[in-house]
C-alpha cells in the first residue's frame, strides 16, 4: 500500500487552501505558482483519492464562473488529509524532485542569481550582494508556452526540449530541457504537449515566476550556518 504522501502533497493542500479564499481555479493556481491545467488534474486526483469531489463550479447567476470547496474539500483543508480515508490506494508515479541551481547573488533594482553559464534569473529572496545561493525550482512552477505572451513571470527562457517523459498520474508528463546546458524538469499535462506540439528538439519558452525560486542552504552547510555568514557578509 503506498504511503498517502505519494497520493497527496503539500501542494495540494496550498491549492485548496488558495480556493477557498480566491474562489477561483484560475486566481488559486496563480497564487501558488502552477499552471491551470496542473491544478485542474490535482483537483480530479484528490476527488479521485478521496471518493468524491473537492471543488464544485458555480453555473449562471451571480456566482458565473466561481469555484468553491466542497463539505469534503472544507474538511480536508481544515483537519488535513490524514482526517479522511483514502479511495484510490493505486500508486502514482512520483512527482519530479525539485530542480537545484546554484550561483552568484547580485543585488539591484531587480536582484537575480547568475548561474556558471552566465544565465541570469530574477529571485525575490535577499542574500549579500556577491554571496554563493543555492535554490530550488519546482517543476510545477514552470509555465511551458510557445511563444511570449504579457505576464508577471519575471523570468522569461528559451530553451530546447530534450525528453518528454511520465510524470505523477495518467495525465501528468515531466518535460526535461536544457537551460545555458544544464537540464531542467518542467510539469506538463498531456494535453499540454498535443496542444502545443512539444517534441524532442523543440524550441520552447520557459516562464518563471521570482517567487518560484525558494532559496535552500548551501550543501555542506546548515540553513542557519548559511545565515550566520550572509549577517557578517552584510556587516562588513
Amino acid at each position: 500500500m503506498p504511503r498517502r504522501a505519494d497520493l497527496v502533497t503539500s501542494t495540494d493542500l496550498a491549492l485548496l487552501d488558495a480556493l477557498g479564499e480566491e474562489r477561483s481555479v484560475v486566481a488559486a493556481s496563480r497564487r501558488i505558482g502552477i499552471s491551470r491545467d496542473r491544478a485542474v488534474y490535482r483537483i480530479a486526483r484528490l476527488a479521485r483519492a478521496f471518493g468524491g469531489p473537492v471543488v464544485a463550479s458555480a453555473r449562471g447567476g451571480r456566482g458565473h464562473g466561481a469555484s468553491q470547496l466542497t463539505e469534503l474539500g472544507y474538511r480536508l483543508v481544515r483537519d488535513g488529509f490524514d482526517s479522511v480515508e483514502l479511495v484510490d490506494g493505486r500508486p502514482l508515479v512520483a512527482p519530479p524532485p525539485p530542480n537545484r541551481l546554484e550561483g552568484t547573488y547580485r543585488r539591484a533594482t531587480a536582484p537575480f542569481v547568475e548561474l556558471a553559464d552566465g544565465v541570469r534569473l530574477r529571485v525575490a529572496f535577499p542574500a549579500a550582494d556577491g554571496e554563493r545561493v543555492a535554490f530550488l525550482l519546482d517543476p510545477d512552477a514552470i509555465l511551458v508556452a510557445r511563444r511570449r505572451f504579457p505576464t508577471s513571470a519575471r523570468n522569461v527562457l528559451p530553451t530546447t526540449v530534450d525528453a518528454i517523459g511520465r510524470g505523477p498520474g495518467a495525465l501528468g508528463r515531466t518535460l526535461t530541457v536544457r537551460v545555458g546546458g544544464r537540464p531542467l524538469r518542467a510539469s506538463v499535462t498531456s494535453d499540454t504537449v498535443r496542444q502545443l506540439g512539444l517534441r524532442r528538439g523543440g524550441r520552447v519558452l520557459l516562464y518563471v515566476k521570482a517567487t518560484g525560486l525558494k532559496r535552500v542552504a548551501l550543501r555542506g552547510r546548515t540553513r542557519s550556518a548559511a545565515r550566520g555568514r550572509t549577517v557578517r557578509g552584510s556587516a562588513r
